[in-house]
Order: structure tokens, then sequence, then C-alpha cells
């Protein structure tokens, strides 16, 4: 299976950017870009921002093109679902070298409200500047994403600030959007920055609302905890870590979690690489026995650290959307399995899950109390009975903390 390729188009987020295949005038084969505006269930309802026109002819098209909004349908025309695949950035060297020209690219993606302001910014222009060389959809679709107009096929950079600009005027035109990706660029350096609030605080790993991380000797699974539930059956108690931040610099935070319950020393070590507004590495080490966290192929689990090892191996990259995504592979994501919550890797981000940090003394504040004839012990993959007649003390709920999580939610351009 071609990892780049969609399975389910109700997985495309917005910003997401897309090709489409078509086989309709053999023996040459090409690809139509895009980018996903709006997401949606179905392919009616995704919203697309492509070049594009109505008209069937192809020279006449070509003339009334232009950067405008359709559905899924429309820009898929008829063509197999099969055949549309999602853009990858930030690729190696190899995969771009063994990917299919256009499915892969090599510099990094900007953050998704920076990618719809210039969508935004773009829409309605283009008409009669169609160019298969130097100004065709790819070269829109790779501008809104990152900026730049460069050519495949001519390999090399177009002298353009923006698609169907003169240098003349672009500079005064392009001072409102310029001044927009800057002030998103900044909340998102902020976002980053928010980190450091959470020092000294226990957090949970949290996939959705009622689903978190708990480790299970030396893997991590996803277990159910529902915080209005009183029966102990349905409250699996998370791991709670307890965090400490330190920012050496706007690119540089370094991140430790405690366990909270046993208090052993850092048995977990975060490293987090804040290299850009637009670009997180995490590393998961375990303290106590030195192994790392490693994504294989239908696997995450831990393993030590050779001296043969590159630490790129044991590297994931936290997205924007807060997807943990393999930097040993880039194309391999983390996600839970669906019948047992096993932490594992999938080579198509349809599987990916997201996950979040979110303060534990909040979600332990807005919990019911445990009905004492129900509760239960969970110790390693055993559940241990406690007895009905043990005297229990309940504990006051914590305080609401000042910052009560870490969320990389996809926000709009205004």
């Amino acid at each position: 299976m071609n990892t780049c390729a969609v399975q389910r188009v109700e997985t495309l987020q917005a910003a997401d950017h897309i090709c489409i295949w078509d086989k309709t005038r053999w023996p040459f084969r090409y690809t139509h870009h895009g980018i996903v505006f709006t997401p949606g269930a179905t392919a009616d309802d995704i919203v697309i921002a492509h070049v594009w026109s109505a008209i069937d002819n192809f020279r006449e098209s070509q003339a009334d093109s232009s950067f405008r909004l359709t559905s899924l349908t429309e820009f898929l025309n008829a063509r197999p679902l099969s055949d549309m695949r999602r853009v990858q950035y930030n690729s190696s060297l190899v995969a771009d070298a063994f990917s299919k020209l256009g499915e892969v690219h090599r510099s990094r993606s900007d953050i998704p409200p920076v990618v719809l302001a210039r969508c935004q910014f773009l829409l309605g222009l283009g008409k009669g500047h169609f160019s298969i060389l130097s100004l065709n959809c790819e070269h829109v679709a790779l501008w809104c994403k990152t900026g730049v107009v460069w050519s495949k096929q001519l390999f090399h950079r177009v002298n353009v600030k923006a698609p169907y600009l003169s240098n003349k005027t672009s500079s005064q035109l392009l001072a409102p959007l310029e001044e927009t990706v800057e002030r998103l660029r900044k909340e998102s350096l902020e976002k980053n920055q928010q980190l450091a609030a959470l020092a000294g605080q226990r957090v949970y790993l949290q996939i959705s609302e009622d689903r978190f991380v708990r480790r299970f000797g030396n893997q991590l699974r996803v277990v159910h905890n529902d915080p209005k539930e009183s029966d102990m059956a349905f409250r699996q108690s998370p791991t709670p870590f307890l965090v400490k931040v330190e920012v050496q610099a706007y690119n540089c935070v370094k991140v430790i979690l405690v366990d909270a319950n046993t208090g052993d020393p850092t048995p977990f070590l975060v490293k987090v690489e804040v290299q850009a507004y637009n670009c997180v590495k995490v590393i998961l080490v375990d303290a106590n026995t030195g192994e790392y966290v490693c994504a294989k192929a239908k696997c995450v689990k831990l393993m030590r650290r050779r001296s043969y090892h590159r630490e790129g191996q044991f590297r994931f990259e936290y997205t924007w959307s807060g997807e943990l995504q393999s930097r040993r592979h880039r194309r391999w994501y983390v996600g839970a399995q669906t019948r047992d919550g096993l932490l594992r890797s999938f080579n198509t981000r349809d599987r990916a899950s997201t996950f979040k940090i979110v303060s534990a003394d909040y979600i332990d504040s807005i919990s019911c109390p445990i009905d004492p004839s129900t509760a239960v012990a969970v110790e390693d993959d055993k559940l241990v009975e406690v007895n009905d007649s043990a005297e229990t003390e309940e504990e006051e709920p914590s305080p609401r903390p000042s910052l009560l999580s870490v969320e990389r939610s996809v926000e709009s351009a205004a």
C-alpha cells in the first residue's frame, strides 16, 4: 500500500496538501493538487482550494482556471479515491528519491493557520496565468504550504514572492498577509512556551475525553477512565506524572516526567526540542533502565540504545495537531489499536492518535468519588480486589490549576 494514500476522506485535516493521479490521457499521467480548506465527513462536505475550471476543453480550461473553492467531489472529477494521495513534507532524501514525483517534499510545511491564510489571499486570483512548467496547481499548493514557489518540472525556484503577482506590486499587496503570518507564527511560539507553565504539576497523557495512557510493564496502553463513573470497573486510573520543565531558549525546552504514584526519580525523561515554531521533537527515555521508546514496524517498544544507534532512531516529531510521528521513519505514526488499546506504529496518518497533556489535578477534581464496594487496585496487568471492609479515606479534590492543558488544536485564520 502506498503510505501517502488516503484511505478515508473523513481523516483529512484543514491545510492538508492532497493530489489525485489522472490517468485519462494515456500514456501520459499527471497529478492535480489542492489544499483542504474545510474538512468534513463526506466528499461533498469537504472544501478544497485549488487551481480549477469547470470547462472540459483543455485549452479553454487553462485560460479560465483560477484559484477557487470546490467540493472534494469536484476535485476528484470522477477519478477514483484510490488514486488520491496526501502529500508529505519534511521528507528524507531517500523517501524523496523513491517516491513518485509530487507525492513528497523535503521542505517543511507551515502550520495550518498560515497555510489557510495564504489560501484565503489567493482566492479568485490566477485567471489566465496557468503555466504547466512554471505556475501550475502544484506550484500554487506548494506556496500555500511553504511560502516558496518551487518548480519540480524545472528543478529550480521561481523568482516570484507569490503566485500571480509581479515583483513590482507584490511587496505592497503581500504586506497584510505577511503581518497575519507573523502574528500566527508568534502565537505558535507562545503555545510552545506554555509547556513551562506545567512545571511541578501532575499531568495525564490524554487521547480523547475518556481515554488516557497507562504503562503496563514495558508497554503503553490506552485505558478508559470516565471521571463521571463511580464504579471502579469503568475507572482504570491513568499513570500520573509530575512534569519539570527547563526552558533553555526559545528553541530548546527540556521536560522531565516523574511517576506521581511511586515517586520514583524520573522514570521517564522526555526531551523536547522546539527547533522552530512549526517543529517540536520529542525523545522518551526510561531513566531507571536507560531504555528508549522506539517505533518499529507495527509496534512501539522500549529498547536499550547501543553505541551504533543514532539518536534519530528514537526521536518523534510532535505535530501541530498533536500527532507523534517517528523520526526514524517519517511515515510511521503512533496510534492505538482498537481491540486492546496497545500503542503501535502505523504507516498511514489515517490511524494516528492525537495526544495532549492535561492537568491531572483538574481531572481528579471533576471525577466522581469511587464506590468502595466496587474498588479495585490495578497492578501491572492484574486486577487485585480490595477488601470491602477496609477503611477508605476520601481526599478533597485538588484546586483547579491555572493551566489546564497544553493542546495543539487547529485554528482557522481570521
